[in-house]
């Protein structure tokens, strides 16, 4: 009879013990740490040459096979790698600390070093690649360098520069000649003597984004004499000497876009000498000492869109000495000493943009500038009514009020339209999420809309989206804890006003109480007290 007592018992561990371990995911696995050996740093006075065209070998020179038989690099692949270096290069005899030249063909990898104190020639640089293609420079410290930080020179081609330092030298980032095809994104080039970026004669389809190119003593970036088809965006080059951006004799067909420079100087983003057929979108320049945004000395055909170009100290937007054909439209221009300033500029074309607040809002001493085209003026803030015949969003009576001697007229000047209306059509009121980003769908009722965002987190992270539908930022929406998140949209309309709409929705929310579970805790109890009576039953009937 012990073992059937014996058996009872173990049924009714069991009973019990099953529907919680059903239920509850346990690890008893215990993780254990790993450690990875960090690399020690190697450190090497003077320079290092590699050409591929050496056959004869020095202390601080070769070809990449030589190279791959020095501690400080490996074939990894097909991929030379040198990492880990630091290099003091005063006394490099190149005059710089690593300097790589004629390797066409070859692909390489310089990342994680540290290189200083390299020569004060204008060719000399921390890192520099002469006629050198393929290459990635990635998280490498060239700072404080008396030339440049980094300089690829002449034809240099498909190379990365990505994640570096580069402050302190005389020029950051230097791309000369022919350097084609490069990408340089997310690095930072601060208090350099001259220029944090600057690209020189014939450099072309470059991208140049994401960069922090700020207290420069000349210029942020900096493209000069015949540099086309590049892409400038989304760099923050704030508080330099002369200008933020600048491009200055014959660069054409470029595109700058989503940089923020303010605090210049001089002006933040200027062209300058024959720099035509431009597109400037989508960049804030606010805070400059002198000019927010400037097309100087025969810039024709550039297109000036959608800009904020606010508190500049003498004009927001800037046309001078035979800058003609040239297309400002949907730029935010408020609180400038002027707003457009036009001087011996003609037939530019002015349309769609929002005054405010301007001390004067334009000056015209051009020729045939024309201050609307055919369906739409401009917004100001002093003329926005009356609009009643008919009513289509137009003043019903021209502004007259543009300065200077061309006694320009807006004859299409933009009514006030009021708030942007927004209806957060999905996700819906107290949805409920996981650790995958919803996607959204809105509606914006207004004519003139000009940019719209959101915000997960109070304003602390604001998202631009473009278009009415779009999935929340996966990143953002990982920075967000569990529970419940208000998300607020955005609209600004040409007048500057900004209309808003939230919404609540949950992230990984625990779920509502599930009735079924009550079955499963009564067939529990139920299976239990059966067991019980079994167990008593069977008791009694042991007792003699």
């Amino acid at each position: 009879m012990k073992s059937n007592k014996k058996k009872i018992v173990i049924l009714l561990i069991l009973g019990l013990a099953f529907p919680i371990v059903q239920s509850n995911n346990f690890n008893f696995s215990v993780e254990q740490p790993t450690f990875n050996n960090p690399k020690t740093s190697s450190i090497y006075n003077g320079g290092i040459l590699i050409d591929v065209f050496l056959t004869t070998n020095t202390s601080y020179s070769g070809n990449w096979t030589w190279a791959v038989s020095q501690p400080w690099c490996y074939d990894d692949n097909g991929v030379y790698v040198i990492e880990d270096l630091t290099i003091n290069a005063s006394t490099s005899p190149t005059g710089s600390g690593i300097y790589i030249v004629d390797s066409d063909n070859e692909y390489f990898i310089i990342r994680n070093c540290t290189v200083f104190d390299a020569g004060s020639g204008i060719n000399d640089g921390g890192i520099r690649l002469e006629e050198t293609n393929n290459g990635t420079l990635a998280n490498n410290n060239c700072s404080n360098n008396v030339g440049n930080g980094i300089y690829l020179d002449t034809n240099c081609k498909n190379n990365t520069i990505s994640g570096n330092t580069a402050n302190n030298n005389d020029a950051g980032i230097y791309l000369f000649l022919g350097s084609d095809n490069n990408t340089i994104s997310g690095n930072t080039a601060n208090n350099n003597a001259d220029y944090g970026i600057y690209l020189y004669e014939f450099c072309n389809y470059n991208t140049i984004s994401n960069n922090e190119a700020n207290e420069n003593d000349y210029s942020g970036i900096s493209l000069e004499y015949q540099c086309y088809y590049n892409t400038i965006s989304g760099n923050i080059a704030n508080n330099s000497g002369d200008y933020g951006i600048y491009l200055y004799d014959s660069c054409g067909y470029n595109t700058i876009s989503n940089n923020f420079v303010n605090g210049t100087q001089g002006t933040g983003i200027s062209l300058h000498w024959y720099s035509s057929n431009n597109t400037i979108l989508d960049n804030i320049a606010n805070y400059n000492e002198e000019i927010g945004i400037e097309l100087y000395d025969y810039c024709e055909n550039n297109t000036v869109l959608n800009n904020i170009v606010s508190f500049n100290g003498l004009n927001g937007i800037g046309i001078y000495d035979v800058s003609n054909y040239n297309i400002l439209t949907e730029n935010l221009l408020f609180n400038n000493t002027f707003g457009v300033y036009i001087d011996n500029g003609d037939n530019n074309s002015i349309y769609e943009n929002f005054f405010s607040k301007n001390f004067k809002h334009a000056f015209d001493d051009g020729i045939d500038n024309i201050w609307n085209n055919t369906v739409i003026g401009n917004y100001w803030d002093n003329h926005t009514g009356p609009d009643t015949s008919p009513q289509d969003g137009i003043v019903d009576t021209p502004y007259t009020y543009i300065g200077g001697p061309a006694g320009s007229i807006d004859y299409l000047p933009i009514a006030e339209d009021g708030t942007p209306i927004i209806t957060i059509n999905s996700p819906h009121e107290g949805g409920r999420f996981g650790n995958t980003a919803p996607s959204f769908t809105i509606t914006v009722t207004d004519i003139y809309v000009v940019s719209m965002w959101y915000t997960l987190d109070d304003g602390q992270h604001n998202y631009t989206f473009t278009g009415f539908a779009g999935t929340f930022a996966q990143s953002a929406w990982d920075a967000m804890s569990d529970g419940t998140i208000t998300i607020k949209f955005y609209a600004i309309d040409l007048a500057g006003n900004i209309g808003t709409a939230e919404i609540t929705i949950g992230k990984n929310l625990p779920e509502e109480f599930d009735p079924t579970l009550v079955i499963v805790i009564v067939s529990i109890v139920g299976g239990v007290a059966v067991v019980a009576v079994v167990y008593i039953f069977m008791k009694k009937r042991a007792t003699p």
